[in-house]
């Protein structure tokens, strides 16, 4: 059955209700002996070594990791919706309509404040790690992603295959916050803090508006296209999944083991065995299917299953169960 996305007009309506936006004046009083994010939300969570480390050490890699997330949200939505929505406008099937166009300049004036919110998310945790002016710790991107960004927006107008990663992305985020509201109580590390689950849990207002915008963008610009295009744009997707979803040497989740490393050096002895555990998880199936799942993503997914292009997804993505 084909899903019933919100019309641009009924989105622009709840875009202008206060209740329906994300807010921007809230409090970031943050508690440091606590949790920011469930545990398998983290990658060593998927590993042996995790219930090796102490509880101290397990507490400190939550906190680096969920400002590692953070940055990621941050990296979506400044180094990706904006070059990619911005050519999408000029397609005359998106042009043409009024409403559309301004419910997605409103997607991107959201998208600018929910940076600016995160950043200052991270700078209230930890203003050590990120002075005025510095945003990005973890998330530097590699010469491979950039290389994928730009080659993304550079062709968005004719092959918009990004589209279905935004999506994805998007609903993570969603999911995420969910979780933080149905499991306040993580596995070993006690409650998390509500200062930092209520700033994700405001983000999911505009992010549930996003998703049915992103979603008639990839019916008009994928799947009203030809065969050919189609399957153009759902090859270039799944090639990009695996830059996306193997750990690498240089990424951030590394990135988090050294700095792990450098605020408690009395894991210096064991730096390289987390890195290599983390590194193995390319080819871990729990953690694997953990990153794209029908239960964090089940409207993507719905997309995924209605578009025939993805008859082999699954082989490129874990966690995608085709119907």
């Amino acid at each position: 059955m084909t899903r019933r996305w919100l019309t641009p007009e009924m989105i622009n309506r709840l875009a202008a209700d206060p209740a329906n936006r994300t807010r921007a004046d809230l409090d970031l009083a943050i508690d440091p002996r606590r949790p920011w994010i469930p545990e398998d939300y983290t990658q060593l969570y998927y590993t042996p070594a995790y219930a090796s480390l102490h509880f101290e050490h397990r507490l400190r890699y939550n906190q680096l990791f969920a400002l590692r997330i953070n940055e990621y949200i941050m990296m979506l939505e400044s180094d990706l919706v904006e070059q990619l929505l911005t050519p999408l406008m000029r397609r005359p099937d998106v042009a043409a309509d009024a409403e559309l166009l301004r419910a997605l300049a409103t997607m991107i004036e959201e998208e600018r404040r929910h940076h600016a919110g995160f950043a200052a998310l991270n700078r209230a945790c930890r203003p050590d790690l990120y002075p005025p002016g510095e945003d990005r710790l973890f998330s530097q991107l590699p010469v491979w992603t950039r290389a994928m960004f730009a080659l993304a927006a550079r062709v968005a107008g004719r092959l918009a295959f990004s589209l279905w990663y935004l999506m994805a992305m998007e609903e993570s985020s969603q999911a995420l916050a969910r979780d933080m509201v149905r499991r306040p109580q993580t596995e070993t590390l006690g409650p998390l803090d509500p200062a930092f689950c209520l700033v994700h849990t405001e983000h999911m207002k505009d992010e549930s508006r996003h998703l049915h915008l992103d979603a008639i963008l990839i019916e008009r610009c994928i799947g009203s296209g030809s065969r050919l295009t189609r399957a153009l744009n759902a090859r270039a997707f799944q090639a990009m999944l695996a830059g996306i979803t193997r750990p690498t040497r240089g990424g951030s989740g590394v990135k988090v083991i050294r700095q792990l490393v450098r605020e408690m050096p009395e894991l210096g002895d064991r730096e390289e065995e987390l890195i290599r555990a983390v590194l193995a998880l390319r080819d871990d199936k729990a953690f694997q299917a953990s990153l794209f799942n029908r239960r964090i993503m089940p409207l993507t997914f719905g997309v995924f299953d209605a578009t025939a292009e993805f008859a082999t997804l699954g082989e490129r993505m874990a966690g995608y169960d085709r119907p």
